[in-house]
């Protein structure tokens, strides 16, 4: 029935993601394609490729005659989750076989659809050039580009809902209530022009436009207060959705005050994810078998009419954070005044944090606002009887709070030239190493830590080389970010753990339900109550073990 659409917010970005390019915190890794990778995004001020197209428009500047860029990171996700606690004993007869058995770890498990093996690239493609120098100062630029991520997830531990309820002697994952399978796929083809106001300063604009597609699986409570998580009360959700039309823009900025010196900044807009497409729901065997679920009358449609006892409607609106980073380079020249390394320090600042104002009715006080750490579901899905003649009540409007803060990132990579055969760099090929580490803080406040989403702190560490012709350069690169192991603490009023049952329904709020705010972890969501009537039964709290592995592989030319 109900998407817990937190799934979307993880997963609605792609197997070519969205399109905040060189950013990190939250979903968002350090660098697009393999040059500024390498340099764990380090890269705002001395992009001056294709992949300015994504790090800093206002880097397309630098390129001369066409260059063609074509660059892509392959990233790898390892989570674990163990959760606290052992399963409830339900109410039942008979009960299941495995109440009272600590919850096993569960692993991330996914094969993404254009991946290899679980390596998924992230690409940057793009073509600059300076029109021959037509307008004197401008440069344009054109490609698909995409910020480094990875959305995709199976945390079912092969449990199959619609078989192993039945069964019912194969425990379901905890993760259920937060994510079961999750894929995406986004395009974001983009323009881009840079000009040179004056030697020494740049500007640029980028203008895109995404296609996104998400699919993803979850678990909701069929039965409201299903408190002893009794999975054959559950039902199981599969929402297909897109949205055709995503536009966002990028504006950056390069300041030269000093031959060794470069300045840079840029700033990303949110783009808005108003997706839209299908819901298929499959009950438990103990869900009202009464009641059916199929489409809502047209008259009462809060998505779009259409849809039929097999599949309905579904709109679920999320947003991608704005961004803003400044950074700083200091360039090293040989005796002849050729480049001969640099080092760049950047900081950068995500708006995870923002939020809408919510009715009590789970309704957007401002319909078009739109939120990062929330997520609007609107599914024109209801009850009827079981001869499917009578409509009963549509299943209400929900959003999923994600628990998130604005991000702070700080990176500080750089690079080094060797001629090779003992000639001069500027007359001699290259040898480029490169380097780089970074830190971001964490994306989910105390509590709120969970495996669809990631949000814990990071620290990233890169390594790469290039070999650089007059006409041609291939990079490569490789590197990890580490987030190690990290703890919920228990969401009870004491700090400690807590389980609610039928006999204690507020075991966390100390005997009395606590409002949203003041809850610590996510709730299952239950498709007939509102988000503010759902029963606080936080399923995070636990530990989750994470760490990305990067391979770097690119190639440039120009003439």
């Amino acid at each position: 029935m109900k998407l817990r659409a937190v799934v979307v917010a993880a997963s609605v970005f792609s197997a070519v993601w969205v399109p905040h390019a060189a950013y990190a915190g939250g979903l968002f890794l350090p660098g697009s394609g393999a040059i500024s990778t390498s340099r764990a995004g380090a890269a705002i001020a001395s992009a001056d490729d294709g992949e300015a197209l994504s790090v800093n428009p206002a880097g397309i500047a630098k390129a001369s005659g066409w260059t063609i860029t074509v660059s892509a990171a392959l990233i790898r996700y390892s989570m674990q989750f163990s959760r606290r606690g052992t399963y409830d004993e339900v109410l039942e007869n008979p009960g299941d076989p495995y109440s009272g058995q600590a919850y096993p770890t569960i692993e991330n498990d996914p094969k993404p659809p254009l991946g290899i093996g679980s390596f998924q690239p992230i690409p940057v493609i793009a073509v600059l050039t300076d029109l021959g120098g037509r307008v004197p100062g401008l440069h344009l630029g054109v490609g698909i580009y995409a910020p480094n991520g990875y959305p995709f997830r199976d945390m079912s531990n092969g449990y199959d809902f619609e078989r192993d309820t039945v069964d019912n002697t194969r425990p379901p994952p905890p993760t259920r209530y937060d994510v079961m399978t999750a894929e995406s796929a986004a395009l974001f083809p983009s323009l881009a022009a840079a000009y040179s106001i004056l030697p020494e300063l740049d500007v640029g604009l980028r203008l895109s436009a995404g296609n996104v597609k998400s699919k993803s699986t979850v678990i909701v409570q069929g039965t409201p207060g299903n408190v002893n998580e009794s999975v054959r009360h559950d039902t199981e959700f599969t929402a297909d959705v897109k949205d055709s039309f995503v536009p966002t823009f990028g504006l950056g900025v390069t300041y030269r005050p000093l031959p060794v010196l470069e300045l840079a900044a840029t700033y990303n807009y949110s783009a808005t994810l108003r997706t839209k497409g299908t819901g298929q729901s499959i009950k438990g065997p103990n869900v009202d078998q009464d009641r059916v679920i199929g489409p809502i009358p047209d008259e009462m449609s809060r998505c779009e009419t259409g849809g039929d006892f097999t599949k309905q409607k579904a709109c679920i609106t999320t947003q991608l954070p704005m961004t803003a980073t400044v950074g700083a380079r200091y360039k090293f020249f040989d005796e002849a005044g050729s480049l001969r390394g640099d080092i760049e320090l950047n900081v950068g600042w995500e708006h995870w944090g923002k939020k809408c104002d919510f009715t009590s009715t789970g309704q957007l006080k401002d319909p078009d606002c739109a939120s990062p750490s929330q997520i609007l579901v609107k599914l024109d899905t209801g009850l009827w009887s079981s001869d499917r003649q009578t409509f009963d009540r549509p299943v209400e409007v929900n959003f999923v709070n994600l628990g998130l803060q604005d991000t702070y990132s700080f990176r500080l990579g750089g690079s080094y030239r060797f001629p090779l055969n003992g000639g001069q760099l500027a007359t001699d090929n290259q040898l480029i190493v490169r380097g780089g580490l970074g830190y971001d803080t964490a994306a989910a406040r105390e509590g709120w830590l969970r495996t669809s989403f990631d949000g814990a702190a990071r620290f990233t560490t890169t390594v790469g080389g290039a070999y650089r012709t007059k006409r041609w350069e291939v990079n490569l690169g490789g590197g990890a970010i580490l987030e190690g192991s990290n703890k919920n603490p228990g969401a009870g009023v004491d700090g400690q753990d807590c389980n609610p049952t039928s006999a204690d329904l507020n075991a966390c709020g100390g005997g009395s339900p606590r409002p949203l705010e003041d809850r610590q972890g996510p709730d299952p969501t239950s498709p007939l109550l509102t988000p503010e009537l759902q029963f606080e039964n936080p399923f995070n709290q636990g530990t989750i073990k994470s760490h990305y592995v990067l391979f770097m592989l690119g190639a440039t030319t120009w003439f």
